[in-house]
Protein backbone atom coordinates (compact mmCIF):
# COMPACT_ATOMS: atom_id res chain seq x y z
CA UNK A 1 0.00 0.00 0.00
CA UNK A 2 1.79 3.23 -0.95
CA UNK A 3 -0.23 6.07 0.68
CA UNK A 4 1.51 9.52 -0.12
CA UNK A 5 0.27 12.89 1.09
CA UNK A 6 -3.49 11.06 2.74
CA UNK A 7 -4.11 9.41 -0.55
CA UNK A 8 -3.95 6.20 -1.92
CA UNK A 9 -1.62 5.38 -4.91
CA UNK A 10 -1.62 2.66 -7.43
CA UNK A 11 0.03 2.83 -10.99
CA UNK A 12 0.18 6.61 -10.57
CA UNK A 13 -3.49 7.26 -9.73
CA UNK A 14 -4.58 8.32 -6.70
CA UNK A 15 -7.66 7.04 -4.87
CA UNK A 16 -8.97 9.46 -1.98
CA UNK A 17 -10.91 7.08 0.07
CA UNK A 18 -9.69 3.54 1.46
CA UNK A 19 -12.72 1.66 -0.40
CA UNK A 20 -11.31 3.15 -3.96
CA UNK A 21 -8.34 1.98 -3.64
CA UNK A 22 -8.97 -1.46 -2.17
CA UNK A 23 -11.13 -2.16 -5.24
CA UNK A 24 -8.73 -0.88 -7.33
CA UNK A 25 -6.16 -3.35 -5.93
CA UNK A 26 -8.19 -5.87 -6.46
CA UNK A 27 -9.05 -4.85 -10.39
CA UNK A 28 -5.17 -5.04 -10.53
CA UNK A 29 -4.83 -8.03 -9.10
CA UNK A 30 -7.74 -9.33 -11.82
CA UNK A 31 -5.54 -7.47 -14.70
CA UNK A 32 -2.75 -9.79 -13.70
CA UNK A 33 -4.69 -12.75 -13.35
CA UNK A 34 -5.86 -12.25 -16.85
CA UNK A 35 -2.38 -10.85 -18.39
CA UNK A 36 -0.99 -14.55 -16.74
CA UNK A 37 -3.44 -17.25 -18.12
CA UNK A 38 -4.67 -15.63 -21.28
CA UNK A 39 -2.13 -15.51 -24.62
CA UNK A 40 -2.92 -11.58 -25.05
CA UNK A 41 -0.91 -12.25 -28.66
CA UNK A 42 -3.83 -14.37 -29.77
CA UNK A 43 -6.44 -11.96 -29.96
CA UNK A 44 -9.85 -14.36 -30.23
CA UNK A 45 -8.80 -15.24 -26.68
CA UNK A 46 -8.64 -11.49 -25.82
CA UNK A 47 -12.03 -11.27 -27.75
CA UNK A 48 -13.50 -13.66 -25.32
CA UNK A 49 -12.48 -11.77 -21.94
CA UNK A 50 -12.67 -8.40 -23.85
CA UNK A 51 -16.17 -9.43 -24.39
CA UNK A 52 -17.12 -10.84 -20.67
CA UNK A 53 -15.50 -8.14 -18.83
CA UNK A 54 -17.93 -5.57 -20.91
CA UNK A 55 -21.43 -7.74 -20.85
CA UNK A 56 -20.36 -8.57 -16.69
CA UNK A 57 -18.97 -4.95 -16.25
CA UNK A 58 -16.08 -6.70 -14.17
CA UNK A 59 -14.30 -3.76 -13.92
CA UNK A 60 -15.69 -0.27 -12.24
CA UNK A 61 -12.27 1.74 -12.10
CA UNK A 62 -9.46 3.73 -13.85
CA UNK A 63 -7.21 1.18 -13.57
CA UNK A 64 -9.85 -1.66 -14.95
CA UNK A 65 -10.99 0.81 -17.50
CA UNK A 66 -7.67 1.19 -18.77
CA UNK A 67 -6.96 -2.50 -19.39
CA UNK A 68 -10.19 -2.84 -21.59
CA UNK A 69 -9.38 0.42 -23.60
CA UNK A 70 -6.49 -1.30 -24.50
CA UNK A 71 -8.03 -4.40 -25.55
CA UNK A 72 -10.14 -2.87 -27.02
CA UNK A 73 -7.77 -0.58 -29.06
CA UNK A 74 -5.40 -3.87 -29.90
CA UNK A 75 -8.25 -5.36 -31.20
CA UNK A 76 -9.96 -2.78 -33.16
CA UNK A 77 -5.97 -2.37 -34.70
CA UNK A 78 -5.64 -6.12 -35.31
CA UNK A 79 -8.41 -6.15 -37.71
CA UNK A 80 -10.38 -9.22 -36.15
CA UNK A 81 -13.10 -6.69 -35.11
CA UNK A 82 -13.96 -3.26 -36.25
CA UNK A 83 -15.26 -0.07 -34.30
CA UNK A 84 -18.59 -0.57 -35.44
CA UNK A 85 -19.21 -4.01 -34.02
CA UNK A 86 -17.04 -4.17 -30.99
CA UNK A 87 -19.41 -3.45 -27.90
CA UNK A 88 -18.66 -0.19 -25.88
CA UNK A 89 -17.12 -0.02 -22.22
CA UNK A 90 -19.34 0.69 -20.08
CA UNK A 91 -19.30 3.17 -17.71
CA UNK A 92 -20.84 3.90 -14.56
CA UNK A 93 -22.92 7.25 -13.94
CA UNK A 94 -20.40 10.67 -12.85
CA UNK A 95 -23.12 11.02 -9.91
CA UNK A 96 -21.75 7.55 -8.35
CA UNK A 97 -19.78 9.32 -6.30
CA UNK A 98 -19.97 10.10 -2.20
CA UNK A 99 -24.02 10.56 -2.63
CA UNK A 100 -24.47 7.19 -3.87
CA UNK A 101 -21.68 5.81 -1.52
CA UNK A 102 -23.81 7.44 1.71
CA UNK A 103 -26.93 6.01 -0.27
CA UNK A 104 -24.96 2.54 -0.27
CA UNK A 105 -23.92 2.56 3.49
CA UNK A 106 -27.35 3.37 4.73
CA UNK A 107 -28.79 0.44 2.31
CA UNK A 108 -26.09 -1.67 4.09
CA UNK A 109 -26.79 -0.35 7.50
CA UNK A 110 -30.02 -1.14 6.97
CA UNK A 111 -29.88 -4.38 5.77
CA UNK A 112 -27.29 -5.10 8.65
CA UNK A 113 -29.39 -4.36 11.20
CA UNK A 114 -32.59 -6.25 9.65
CA UNK A 115 -30.44 -9.38 9.15
CA UNK A 116 -29.56 -9.36 12.98
CA UNK A 117 -33.32 -8.81 14.12
CA UNK A 118 -34.29 -11.50 11.77
CA UNK A 119 -31.22 -13.67 13.00
CA UNK A 120 -32.57 -12.70 16.58
CA UNK A 121 -36.05 -13.89 16.08
CA UNK A 122 -35.16 -17.36 14.19
CA UNK A 123 -33.03 -18.15 17.37
CA UNK A 124 -35.56 -16.97 19.33
CA UNK A 125 -38.13 -19.25 16.98
CA UNK A 126 -35.92 -21.88 16.88
CA UNK A 127 -35.76 -22.44 20.81
CA UNK A 128 -39.51 -22.21 21.07
CA UNK A 129 -39.60 -25.32 18.63
CA UNK A 130 -37.09 -27.19 20.34
CA UNK A 131 -39.38 -26.10 23.70
CA UNK A 132 -42.67 -27.82 22.08
CA UNK A 133 -41.10 -30.37 20.47
CA UNK A 134 -39.57 -31.78 23.53
CA UNK A 135 -43.27 -31.05 25.18
CA UNK A 136 -44.71 -33.18 22.63
CA UNK A 137 -42.24 -35.76 22.91
CA UNK A 138 -42.76 -36.34 26.47
CA UNK A 139 -46.43 -36.13 26.09
CA UNK A 140 -46.18 -39.01 23.44
CA UNK A 141 -44.12 -40.84 25.33
CA UNK A 142 -45.89 -40.92 28.79
CA UNK A 143 -49.56 -41.21 26.96
CA UNK A 144 -48.11 -44.91 24.75
CA UNK A 145 -46.27 -46.16 28.28
CA UNK A 146 -50.21 -45.76 29.73
CA UNK A 147 -52.48 -48.57 29.22
CA UNK A 148 -55.52 -46.82 28.13
CA UNK A 149 -54.22 -44.20 26.22
CA UNK A 150 -55.29 -42.73 22.36
CA UNK A 151 -53.17 -45.26 20.73
CA UNK A 152 -55.34 -47.79 22.39
CA UNK A 153 -58.51 -45.75 21.31
CA UNK A 154 -58.85 -47.99 18.39
CA UNK A 155 -57.80 -51.41 19.96
CA UNK A 156 -60.56 -53.84 21.44
CA UNK A 157 -59.09 -51.93 25.26
CA UNK A 158 -63.16 -51.96 26.48
CA UNK A 159 -62.87 -56.18 26.26
CA UNK A 160 -58.70 -56.09 27.63
CA UNK A 161 -60.78 -53.99 30.69
CA UNK A 162 -63.63 -56.29 30.84
CA UNK A 163 -61.46 -59.34 31.07
CA UNK A 164 -59.01 -57.83 33.28
CA UNK A 165 -61.57 -56.95 35.58
CA UNK A 166 -63.00 -61.03 35.58
CA UNK A 167 -59.22 -62.16 35.37
CA UNK A 168 -59.32 -60.55 39.27
CA UNK A 169 -62.67 -61.62 40.20
CA UNK A 170 -61.72 -65.11 38.86
CA UNK A 171 -58.58 -64.56 41.56
CA UNK A 172 -60.01 -63.45 44.04
CA UNK A 173 -63.05 -66.54 43.30
CA UNK A 174 -59.83 -68.90 43.85
CA UNK A 175 -58.52 -67.37 46.99
CA UNK A 176 -61.75 -67.24 48.73
CA UNK A 177 -62.58 -70.84 47.20
CA UNK A 178 -59.36 -72.05 48.33
CA UNK A 179 -59.60 -70.46 52.13
CA UNK A 180 -63.24 -72.40 52.46
CA UNK A 181 -61.32 -75.58 51.57
CA UNK A 182 -58.91 -74.52 54.07
CA UNK A 183 -61.31 -73.99 56.49
CA UNK A 184 -63.18 -77.03 56.03
CA UNK A 185 -60.31 -79.06 56.35
CA UNK A 186 -59.58 -77.60 59.78
CA UNK A 187 -62.89 -77.95 60.67
CA UNK A 188 -62.80 -82.05 59.63
CA UNK A 189 -59.61 -82.08 61.32
CA UNK A 190 -61.12 -80.81 64.65
CA UNK A 191 -64.07 -82.86 63.89
CA UNK A 192 -62.07 -85.78 63.92
CA UNK A 193 -60.68 -85.27 67.33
Amino acid sequence: MDKTNGKYTISGYSFSNKGDYERALKEKEAISYIVANTNMADMKAVLKVYNRSVEKKSFQTVLGFEFVKNMRKNLINSGIVSEDTIQAVPVPPVSAGKADNSIAQDMAEKYKLAYENEHAGRTIRNMVIVFLIVIIGAMMFITYNSKYSVFTYFTDYKTDMENELVDKYQEWKNQLDEKEKELNEREKALGNK
